[in-house]
């Protein structure tokens, strides 16, 4: 069985999202730290050109965003299931309002903490957030944290019936979406976050037992180790197109991947599979020879590649 190895870094509260997963799972896992901003040179190396995380690197396979790495975790170590009640269509459903839930507080954090933020740290979070407006995040308090609450009352109705979980007494990957970011406000606006939790029973007891199923068993690992282990394994991923995909891709092709809401960085490779949800490329890099970067197909541009 090929060891996990997560490459993130534990301020991010998407980090927090696969951290709650491989908790939920009990795993042994290896972590390779990656820098907050750029250069992300080992990272990139592997990717392809994207640098946002986490990324899961499973031997020479690459799992791109949080939604697609639950999903492969669940598909390699599928005991305890992450989709229980709600089933998969449902759980990953949440991850577009799970975004929305993070970009309330994204505006919070900006309001309270912007001006002490570093200036490369600023700079490097306005380009990475290019659609985000940070001017009006500065004036308009009030509007973030009464939406911020509205999310979070979504929450504690979900709870009202007496529920351990969001979908029932067992955890799965609907908590995982949405726990990072009450994690994020008690973190990063505490005093803030227990006026907009105020009266969220429920909610708050849910925290707490999302948070206490941990993370798994970690082991830090150095970049070069990871790497060495992706240029070592040696697997392909079967070929496949789905003849009714709208853009009428065919397998062999240079395709160009990058996510829609934020510039994390774009991949260029070899199309090798393609479905409604998921986009495989192949590509080679010196530092880590040849591998598979898998990404969801849910909030992916995919382009022909310039000839």
């Amino acid at each position: 069985m090929i060891t996990p190895i997560l490459w993130s870094y534990d301020a991010s509260p998407f980090t927090q999202r696969a951290l709650r997963v491989l908790g939920m799972k009990n795993l042994d896992w290896g972590w390779v730290e990656t820098p907050m901003v750029p250069p992300k040179d080992a990272l990139v190396a592997l990717t392809g050109g994207y640098r946002g995380t986490p990324v899961l690197q499973l031997g020479n396979a690459v799992y791109i965003d949080s939604q697609r790495i639950a999903v492969e975790l669940e598909s390699r170590f599928p005991q305890p299931g992450l989709f229980g009640a709600s089933g998969r269509g449902v759980a990953l459903m949440m991850v577009k309002w799970a975004d929305a839930f993070f970009r309330t507080g994204l505006t919070i954090s900006v309001q309270l903490h912007g001006a002490q933020w570093p200036e490369a740290f600023m700079t490097d979070r306005r380009h990475l957030f290019a659609d985000f407006d940070w001017e009006n995040a500065l004036r308009d308090s009030t509007h973030a944290r009464a939406q911020f609450r509205a999310h979070a009352a979504l929450l504690e109705a979900q709870l009202s019936d007496g529920r351990l979980f969001l979908c029932g007494n067992t955890p799965g990957l609907a908590d995982a979406h949405a726990h990072p970011f009450v994690w994020m406000a008690l973190a990063y606006f505490p005093e803030v976050a227990c006026q907009l939790f105020a009266g969220f029973e429920r909610l708050q007891a849910w925290n707490e037992r999302v948070g206490a199923l941990g993370e798994g068993k970690r082991t830090p690992i150095p970049p070069a180790d990871a790497l060495a282990i992706a240029r070592a394994t040696e697997s392909a991923e079967q070929s496949w197109v789905d003849p009714n995909d709208p853009q009428a891709l065919r397998a062999g092709e240079r395709i160009v991947v990058a996510p829609e809401d934020t510039r994390r960085g774009e991949v260029i490779g070899e199309l090798v599979r393609l479905d409604a949800g998921e986009i495989v490329v192949r590509r080679s890099d010196p530092a880590c020879g040849d591998v598979f970067v898998h990404f969801p197909r849910m909030g992916y541009r995919v382009s022909r590649a310039a000839a």
